[in-house]
Parts: C-alpha cells; structure tokens; sequence
C-alpha cells in the first residue's frame, strides 16, 4: 500500500509499465530507423559527386525542360516522375509513369497532345516503364499489366503483345524495337530478356531466376540495339549492361558494379550512337556513364559546368535515355527532360 499512496500524492507520477516501457523503445526505433532512412535520401539528393569528377564527357546542354508548358487542348498539364522518350521525326512523346499516360510534345515544350484511356479505351496504362518508336508506331512498356502495347502517333492502339511470365507474372521495364519489326522486352520480375517476332510469336529468351556473367541477370531494365542488330541490356543490380547478339548468345559486358567513374551503381538505361558508344543513366550516381565499343570508359555527363569540377550535379535521377541526331535525351524522374549535344564528341 505503501507504493499506492506514494502516487497518490499531488504531483506524484506511477512508473512506467514494463508494457509502456516495451512501447515507448519500439516507438524510438521507429523513429530511428525513420530518421536514418531520411537522411540517406538527403544524402543520396544533395550530396555532390566527386567520384565522378575524374573524366568529363564532351557533351553540352542544348536545352532543359523542368515542366512542359500549357499548350494546344491539353492546356495547363505537367508531369510525375518520367521514365522515357520515344522520338518520330519532329514529334517528342515523353512517357508521364506518375499520371500513367504519354504527353506529346513540341519543339518548344508545349503540350500537344495527351495519350490516354480517353483516346482509347485500350490505352489503359498502369506504371508503364518504357516506350520506343519504329517511324511509324509507338510502343509502350506497360508493366503493371505484363504487356507491350503498339499504338498510332495519335493513340489508337494497334494491338496488344502480352508478355509471358514464368514463374512470376511478368514486369516490362525495358524496351527495344528492331527495324524488322522484332520486339525486345526486359522482365525484371522473372530477370529475362525475351525476342518477339512482328507478330508476337517468341523467338528466344535468355535468362530466368537471379543470375550473372554469361548466365543471365539480376533485374535486366532498360535496352537497346546497335547498327549491327546487337541487344543492349542493362542489367540493374548486376550494375553493368550486357551485350547480346541478334540471336541472344552473350557477346560481353561494360561498366561493373561500383560507386566510381567508370563503374555503375543503379543502372536504368542504355543507348547506343552511330559510332557504337555505349551511353548507361545511373540513377544513384546521377550522371550517365558513357562507354567506348570495345568497353573502354570514355568518361562521365552530368555536371551543371563541364569545365568546373564543382559545380554540382546537374541531374537528380536519370532514367530513359534516347539519341535523336546529335542530342542524347535524357528523361530524370524528378528533373525532367534534358537535350545533350553530343557534336563535340565526334
């Protein structure tokens, strides 16, 4: 009774419970785990790169575009998080994954058009992670619905590829359209890399389960394809890009796994010039790596100033990238769409 008085007393507060102490620790390591999270994010968004800051790419800006401006019907729109673009002569289509939805653009930024279900009902987009062109139609990685949909310029779907999945149901993050009309899909979920003919039969497919080197990938994403007909893959937590032959046999590599130029720590995107460069976005670096054809590591783009080595990051995310000409687009989840020249690097 003596310890029930005590509290009784005015002023007089009881122990903590052996229940509330359990609480209050598991409420702190919350916060702590809460707090850490938070600021490696900060770190990963603010902190500069000085790794990279060893071999500077011969790339200038030619334009940056934070937010597309209002412009034709489709007035007063902007986008959430991009991943990609698909360009067709004059015509930019950015992918817009956050609104799910494609924003056609034009040479000043402006809005044109807006591809969607409200064009047709068949353009229904869920998380779509890629889109590519062959002159003709565009061609859209939609993953959350495990198929690759073929439309006109203007929305019209054309017809539906459903990607197989085995023994997950398939994840389309990568894209790649060859000029015979074969179409090339990366599923991250079932780490495989797979060849469509024009009329959706497969042709081949490589990998299959968490695998490295000559045997496969660990999450394959973004793709390409050279001159020659050679796939591009990038395979993300490998942190390289593997090279593949039209028929699918492993050709090599470029970059390793790694936090330095010439390395790749989250790769998203690969793109390949007439001269066979190989140029890989990496999100966590932010910066775009660029690769010789032979695998020798030509140097890095990614700073506000390329002629100073401190003047910062010049991306925040780098996702999909597309080479038109002599500009390399680069689309950043966060920043936007860049235009780099690349005239100087010839």
């Amino acid at each position: 009774m003596a310890n029930i008085a005590a509290t009784d007393r005015p002023g007089a507060k009881a122990p903590p419970s052996p229940q509330r102490r359990v609480d209050v620790l598991a409420l702190g390591l919350v916060c702590a785990v809460m707090a850490a999270a938070l600021a490696l994010a900060l770190v990963a968004e603010e902190a500069p790169r000085p790794r990279l800051s060893a071999q500077v790419y011969p790339a200038s800006l030619a334009f940056h575009l934070g937010s597309p401006s209002a412009g034709g019907r489709e007035a007063g729109l902007g986008w959430n998080q991009p991943s990609d673009i698909a360009v067709l002569g004059e015509r930019w289509f950015v992918l817009d994954t956050g609104n799910d939805r494609i924003l056609e653009l034009n040479a000043v930024g402006a809005v044109v058009q807006v591809l969607d279900k409200r064009r047709d009902e068949r353009l229904d987009l869920e998380a779509p992670m890629a889109i590519a062109g062959d002159g003709r139609y565009l061609y859209v990685a939609n993953s959350g619905t495990a198929e690759v949909l073929v439309l006109t310029p203007d929305g019209g779907v054309v017809w539906t590829l459903a990607v197989g999945g085995d023994p997950l149901p398939a994840r389309p993050i990568g894209l790649a359209v060859a000029a015979n009309g074969d179409i090339l899909v990366s599923d991250a979920a079932n780490h495989r890399v797979s060849r469509y003919d024009a009329e959706g039969r497969l042709l081949w497919a490589v990998g299959g389960g968490r695998s490295g080197g000559r045997e496969g990938f660990n999450t394959p994403g973004g793709l390409a394809l050279d001159a020659a007909g050679n796939v591009y893959v990038v395979d993300i937590l490998n942190g390289r890009v593997v090279k593949l032959s039209p028929e699918g046999s492993f050709l090599g590599q470029y970059g390793r796994l790694g936090d330095t130029a010439g390395t790749l720590s989250r790769p998203k995107d690969v793109a390949v010039d007439a001269a066979g460069n190989v140029y890989v976005s990496d999100s966590l670096l932010a910066a775009v790596q660029v690769f010789g054809p032979a695998g020798d590591f030509r140097g890095f783009i990614g700073l506000k100033d390329p002629a100073d080595r401190g003047s910062g990051a010049l991306f925040r995310a780098p996702a999909g990238l597309t080479i038109a000409g002599n500009e390399l687009y680069v689309v950043d989840r966060f920043a936007g769409l860049f235009a780099m020249d690349l005239s100087a690097a010839e």
